[in-house]
């Protein structure tokens, strides 16, 4: 059992979840009520969804996984999962950074109606649940991975609800790989419930309200 839940804790990182949520939103069939299908994703050019995939991985996954492995190096944080509550304020601050670099990306340099607006506001509904992960680590240690699924679950939610054609079983694996990822860092004893909750509920009230109220 601790080797699944070590297992589940490493396939679903905090800073893959963008990128799954993007596979699938891209790749797995749906349509919105219009004939244009603006705010469809599944509907881009296949080689704009590999571009998009590509910037989200280098800039959600790369770039804070070597950043992570630079600070391990130079001793700022004990392991590469930050379970010291002390030593997070730096990796969250630079994972917040490049979130603003990828969202800035999107905005500044890509053709205006290029991309959906869901896109861009993913990088940045992230940026600013990291932002304000970053004051409440302060006094708590918040769950990443329940932030990461939480914001995963909140942008899945938030999009099929713009569309009116989706294959119901994304909503309830969705759900079931939350309630698999919060159970499994709590069996390993790296969070408390409430801790779990917190990041959870964060990241999905963060991306779901952004993706909702801006597309």
């Amino acid at each position: 059992m601790k080797l699944l839940a070590q297992f589940v804790s490493w396939v679903f990182l905090p800073i893959l979840m963008p990128v799954y949520a993007l596979l699938i939103t891209m790749y797995i069939p749906s349509m919105e009520d219009g004939f244009y299908q603006e705010r469809t994703l599944y509907f881009l050019h296949p080689t704009l969804k590999l571009a998009v995939i590509g910037m989200f991985a280098l800039f959600s996954f790369f770039a804070p996984a070597i950043s992570l492995v630079l600070l391990k190096r130079s001793k700022l944080i004990s392991n590469l999962e930050i379970d010291n509550k002390n030593e997070r304020s730096i990796p969250i601050l630079i994972t917040a950074l490049y979130c603003g670099i990828l969202a800035w990306f999107l905005i500044a340099k890509t053709p205006k109606g290029m991309l959906p607006l869901s896109i861009p506001i993913l990088p940045i509904g992230a940026f600013i649940a990291i932002l304000i992960t970053a004051l409440i680590n302060r006094y708590d240690k918040i769950s990443l991975h329940a932030l990461g699924v939480g914001m995963f679950f909140g942008f899945i939610i938030a999009y099929y609800q713009m569309q009116v054609l989706f294959p119901i079983y994304v909503i309830l694996i969705s759900a079931f790989i939350s309630g698999l990822i919060l159970t499994s860092r709590m069996y390993l004893g790296k969070h408390t419930l409430k801790q779990s909750l917190m990041g959870y509920a964060l990241g999905f009230i963060v991306l779901y309200t952004s993706i909702h109220f801006f597309t």
